[in-house]
């Protein structure tokens, strides 16, 4: 019985379940090595020449990514110091700003997009004067005052274009600035590093100018916008294009794309608070799409029909986003006031509730 019984355990090991039983020991002098450690998946491109990768990636350091963090740092940080010296105060506290930052004059006179300063408006013309300009409700200024950067030259209309790209790299405040950072600092590098810094930053800029060129067509001549938000919103219309692309190689393709889309759709609802512009974001959310279909890598292991269908696809995309610049820009200059290209749009970008979308 004993014998048995021994049988039955033996390395001495009192019975298990099933697949958890412990192993017998190696005999004396037999050396089981250890196995090896999984191995990463090497990144698309890496077996490619370093010139490739410098411009079409993978890259280790998003060098882009980084800088123009720093820069948004440093102007978040003039506008607090020019905030000081126009008002004597360092954020705006009457009316309260909730983004923890400078007044709206501030930050339309350190580049923010605002129409008035960037073409003649109907209903705010060069000749009108602003109260309440900086100091108190008694101080007044000319817009070309407000609007700063030495004027509009001798002309004297307004004529600052480059309100399209500075507001790009400005911020409300620190807490629009550290909202931004959380996806430019994440999102951001991973694309740069991917995608190299050539094709990233011609994706992050170009949805970000037009996405403020669209909120210059369709938002209240008086209102102002900044932020990388549109830019972001680009990478974000790149990144449905990506899962698509490679939906058969990816592991969760559909927890990927709802991820996206829940996310997309929770941005753009709260879009429509007060101080956010929502057109800046629809604007970088169309040019990334557009721009996804024209520099996202080619599908791995991809046929020749494929192959030629994504070429075609890409001078698709690429000539819809040229018109797209074209039409949309020449319309802003042209139109006898921008804001009343569509009326009704403004409702994209707030809620009609306590004069939201009026003033």
């Amino acid at each position: 019985m004993g014998q048995q019984q021994q049988q039955q355990q033996p390395y001495g090991y009192p019975p298990q379940p099933y697949g958890q039983q412990p192993y017998p020991p190696p005999p004396d002098g037999y050396y089981i090595p250890p196995p090896p450690p999984p191995q990463q998946a090497l990144p698309y491109g890496y077996n490619r020449s370093p010139l490739k990768r410098l411009l079409l990636g993978p890259i280790r350091v998003p060098i882009f990514s980084y800088i123009s963090a720093l820069v948004m740092v440093s102007i978040l940080i003039y506008e607090f110091v020019k905030m000081n010296q126009l008002t004597g105060r360092v954020i705006e506290t009457n009316p309260f700003n909730p983004m923890i930052g400078p007044s709206f004059t501030v930050l339309v006179n350190e580049g923010a997009r605002f129409t008035p300063c960037i073409r003649e408006v109907p209903s705010f013309p060069v000749s009108e004067s602003i109260s309440s300009c900086y100091q108190n409700t008694s101080s007044i200024c000319s817009l070309e005052e407000l609007c700063g950067f030495g004027g509009f030259g001798p002309a004297g209309v307004p004529n600052q274009s480059f309100r399209f790209v500075l507001p790009i790299f400005m911020h409300a405040g620190v807490i629009h600035f550290l909202m931004n950072m959380l996806t430019h600092l994440r999102l951001g590098v991973d694309l740069e590093r991917a995608l190299g810094t050539p094709r990233y930053v011609v994706l992050y800029m170009a949805a970000g100018i037009w996405g403020f060129v669209l909120s210059g067509m369709l938002s209240q001549n008086l209102s102002a916008s900044m932020g990388c938000s549109g830019a972001l919103f680009g990478l974000i219309g790149y990144m449905f294009i990506d899962v698509l692309i490679n939906w058969k190689f990816l592991p969760h393709p559909v927890r990927d794309l709802m991820s996206l889309l829940i996310s997309t759709i929770i941005s753009l609802v709260l879009g429509l608070l007060p101080g956010l512009d929502n057109f800046a974001h629809i604007g970088g959310f169309v040019v990334g799409i557009l721009m996804g279909i024209s520099i996202t890598p080619m599908r791995p292991l991809a046929t020749k029909k494929i192959k030629i269908i994504t070429w075609i696809a890409r001078v698709i995309a690429l000539v819809l986003l040229i018109v797209l610049f074209v039409v949309t820009i020449k319309e802003f200059y042209s139109a006898e006031d921008p804001s009343k290209i569509c009326p009704n749009c403004k409702y994209l970008s707030c809620l009609p509730v306590n004069g939201w979308c009026d003033n």
